[in-house]
């Protein structure tokens, strides 16, 4: 119990209105919610308003860059906020500022006719918002270029086999990032010899030979899909 009241203590929310509008003569307000825990901080953003459901910005409802492709998301619902042309970078975005990503809304929260509202008012309202903060110094602020009507989990790409008695899983994220991972009581990530990040165009995914390069291109024919598709059925590897 002292463990738990500890950790109790470590975990502080605060929530800052950090901007205020009208959309459709109905306030909303944008706040910014800062986490402290044991030892990092996490800051997401929440829409809120009367009139919609509160909209919260967040790292499953966001990428962590645009996405490699408008395809992957198959026929679902989606409305991109601006008509230049979606900038994908074949390199890690980690430490990208002012990051590019589409914003997905669950249809289990939010209904159709919600999901159209929010469209209108991210076309109305976010390009102000976007300016105001986006564009600080060090600033992480999400740069929505999009809306999707579905969840994140939902497009991401995910193959599996097992490899020495143990469950791996090599995951593509929207954004493009290629994640390998383990199951040991909990996800844990490995080095495979793929590339970080889908490259394009052409939906490129590197595979590294020679010395201590990792698995083989042969053995990722042994990954599959919920379908029973490989890698190579949705990607060029090389």
């Amino acid at each position: 119990m002292g463990l738990l009241a500890l950790l109790g203590l470590t975990g502080c929310r605060t929530e800052t209105v950090i901007y205020s509008g009208a959309f459709d003569s109905e306030p909303y307000e944008l706040l910014s919610v800062e986490t402290k825990g044991f030892s990092t901080n996490s800051i997401h953003y929440i829409i809120k308003s009367e009139r919609m459901k509160s909209l919260e910005i967040n790292a499953v409802t966001t990428d962590w860059g645009p996405p490699y492709a408008d395809d992957l998301y198959g026929n679902a619902l989606r409305t991109y906020l601006t008509d230049k042309p979606i900038v994908y970078r074949n390199e890690p975005d980690n430490a990208v500022q002012h990051p590019s990503t589409m914003l997905y809304l669950s249809p289990k929260r939010f209904g159709r006719a919600t999901f159209e509202l929010y469209t209108r008012f991210m076309k109305s309202e976010w390009p102000k918002i976007d300016r105001q903060f986006g564009h600080q110094e060090y600033s992480n602020f999400p740069h929505i270029i999009g809306l999707v009507y579905g969840k994140q989990d939902d497009f991401a790409r995910t193959f599996t086999a097992k490899r020495e008695g143990k469950n791996y899983s090599i995951t593509i994220e929207p954004d493009g990032r290629i994640r390998y991972s383990v199951d040991k009581n909990g996800p844990s990530e490995e080095y495979s010899g793929l590339s970080e990040k889908v490259q394009m165009p052409g939906k490129v995914i590197y595979v590294a030979t020679g010395k201590d390069a990792g698995l083989p291109l042969s053995a990722f024919q042994a990954y599959k899909d919920k379908s029973g598709k490989t890698l190579g059925d949705y990607f060029a590897l090389q």
